[in-house]
């Protein structure tokens, strides 16, 4: 490949990619499907394609690549929204796609723009250098991920999963970490999720005048559950997918953490191991069920007491917590007659996609090849993805973003600032390329 053709290319065509205001809500990604869809005709990848509008606006690419051979399609996704950003405090205005100083600058580079441009071009220089497929390749992208999928990848699997029915499906993730755990670069690859269980705690109280406060309040009710919630957090837990992921950084760590690591599920490991891990808002995240209270409403006036206050918890259950089991202990915290539990959402547990599979040892060559020296382990992520739609039916799906960060950049995804250096454009198209060759011709 020509490397800087490759690199002008890439961010080039991520700038204009990022310039598609797509902020969900509201979305409206039908403007930047289309234009994908004409960027894959164009590129000549592939002319099966079809553009689907699940609700009004809402644009979702499906472009399939034939194989020469009977085989189950991979299935490589991103999606197209985005988050909201806040254009007063960036230092290049998120929507757009500035090259600057070795990086794109805008929303969506990092989750997943980027993502989409490593496929697109590694599709395209395959196909410029006569690349046949043994086996089929479906290119998808989706709107509406953010909020949880609903109108995207659930909407696709509903309609068009007997008509896709991968092999192994290709979807976000975290990718390459330098000096994040440990000294030294280690590439996640998503295997696992955690549960999704959202609830709105609605408490009612005596209302009163603002000079008299007393503790049948409302506000009081629920403040005082809030802070038994936050002061008796879930026990620490290692499951096999937590226990598979911290074994695979382990060799990163000094010791004794190298050696605890290995161990956690023994339970002396687990509490000498437990502090630290719990002191850390990464690792916290996968060795308990967790509780974030992020939405707190009352009041309508600062002289009267509200009759009534709420709180929206957004809480991550691991995969082997019990849903139930749950809602029994919330309950249980929360302890107060005059408070309303109720379920916004929930998820059910994802699975965990094997590492045996052709796909997880693709991706460690491929690491091997581009990142001597780089490590691969198991990721349980404390977030969602729309990986988590296809697991849930049985299928093999691995969230891997072929790019290296290092902690600063971490903040950047949903945070001030998103950029993507162009070498790490260059580096997931050289990866991207090298495991469908693996997989696929």
């Amino acid at each position: 490949m020509d490397r800087q053709k490759i690199m002008n290319d890439a961010a080039e065509t991520l700038s204009r990619y990022v310039q598609f205001d797509t902020t969900n809500p509201p979305g409206n990604e039908m403007h930047a499907a289309l234009w994908l869809a004409d960027q894959i005709a164009a590129r000549e990848i592939t002319f099966d394609i079809a553009v689907h509008e699940p609700v009004a606006d809402r644009g979702l690419v499906v472009a399939r690549i034939a194989g020469t051979e009977p085989l189950k399609p991979l299935l490589i996704n991103h999606h197209i929204d985005v988050v909201a950003a806040d254009a007063t405090q960036w230092t290049h205005p998120p929507f757009s796609g500035e090259i600057a100083g070795g990086f794109v600058w805008g929303r969506g580079t990092l989750d997943t723009k980027g993502l989409g441009v490593m496929f697109l071009l590694a599709l395209e220089t395959l196909a410029r250098e006569g690349v046949r497929f043994r086996r089929p390749i479906v290119f998808t992208a989706v709107p509406d991920e953010e909020p949880g999928g609903e109108n995207g990848m659930r909407w696709l699997i509903e309609n068009h999963l007997s008509a896709i029915d991968p092999e192994w499906v290709w979807d976000e993730g975290s990718g390459g970490l330098k000096d994040v755990i440990g000294r030294g670069t280690l590439f996640a690859v998503a295997v696992a999720e955690k549960q999704i269980y959202r609830v709105r705690l609605t408490a009612l109280g005596e209302p009163g005048h603002g000079s008299m406060p007393h503790a049948a309040g409302a506000v009081n009710r629920l403040t005082a559950a809030l802070a038994r919630l936050l002061e008796h957090p879930r026990p620490l837990t290692v499951g096999p997918a937590s226990a598979a992921m911290f074994a695979g950084v382990a060799p990163a760590m000094p010791f004794p953490a190298s050696l605890l690591l290995r161990r956690l599920d023994n339970p002396l490991a687990l509490r000498l191991a437990g502090g630290k891990l719990a002191a850390d808002k990464f690792t916290n995240a996968v060795v308990r069920d967790t509780v974030s209270i992020n939405i707190v409403q009352a009041g309508y006036q600062i002289n009267v007491i509200p009759e009534c206050a709420r709180a929206d918890l957004d809480c991550r259950l691991l995969p082997e917590t019990d849903a139930e089991e749950f809602h029994r202990w919330l309950a249980a915290s929360v302890a107060d007659e005059n408070i309303r539990i109720e379920v916004l959402s929930q998820s059910p547990p994802s699975g965990v996609a094997p590492t045996g599979t052709p796909f997880y040892r693709a991706v460690r060559e491929a690491v091997e090849k581009f990142s001597p020296g780089a490590r691969v382990f198991p990721l349980l992520m404390a977030g969602a993805t729309d990986g988590r739609y296809w697991r849930e039916r049985g299928y093999p799906a691995y969230g891997f973003t072929p790019m290296i960060l290092e902690r600063p950049d971490i903040s950047r995804v949903h945070g001030i600032d998103e950029r993507i250096s162009i070498d790490n454009l260059f580096l997931g198209v050289q990866m991207v390329r090298d495991i469908l060759r693996t997989l696929c011709a």
